[in-house]
């Protein structure tokens, strides 16, 4: 969902925290004139839509996976570059059904499963929550006091 205010616009993301049988965790690969990035899957809010029911059907769109959505892990604002503000909802996930069939939005996107660890030598967003998910890799009842990450910019 994209608010605007006058030139300045709040984009409203979920993002989805996912982890497959052996315990590789689904990102997006963006590829980029930058230099390429990661980040989890997930994409922006509707109106009208419920936050949960957001990442249900883009995680469907992208993958043709069923999910559930588990519980709300941290919630992220940033700024992307004037005049974007986004904030962000990240739910920890289990897949319920379907096939990893993955149907990225963009040709410069690709779905894939990845060891928590090969994001450390990647350009990964939000870097951070790297540590972060390897404790709910390892535990995933794992949560934190204060699930409000702000914004480094």
């Amino acid at each position: 969902m994209l608010i605007h205010l006058g030139d300045q616009h709040i984009m409203l993301r979920t993002r989805a925290i996912i982890f497959d049988d052996r315990g590789k965790l689904l990102v997006q690969h963006h590829r980029t004139q930058q230099p390429d990035f990661y980040r989890l899957p997930g994409g922006g809010v509707k109106y009208e839509e419920k936050l949960e029911d957001c990442l249900i059907r883009e995680i469907r769109e992208e993958t043709n996976l069923k999910i559930e959505v588990n519980r709300l892990i941290w919630v992220r604002d940033y700024l992307e570059g004037s005049p974007y503000h986004s904030i962000e909802f990240f739910f920890l996930a289990s897949i319920t059904g379907g096939a990893f069939t993955p149907r990225p939005e963009a040709e410069n996107i690709e779905l894939m499963y990845v060891d928590i660890d090969e994001l450390e030598n990647v350009v990964f967003y939000p870097k951070d929550f790297i540590a972060k998910l390897k404790l709910i890799k390892e535990d995933r009842e794992w949560t934190e006091l204060n699930p409000y990450v702000r914004s480094a910019n």
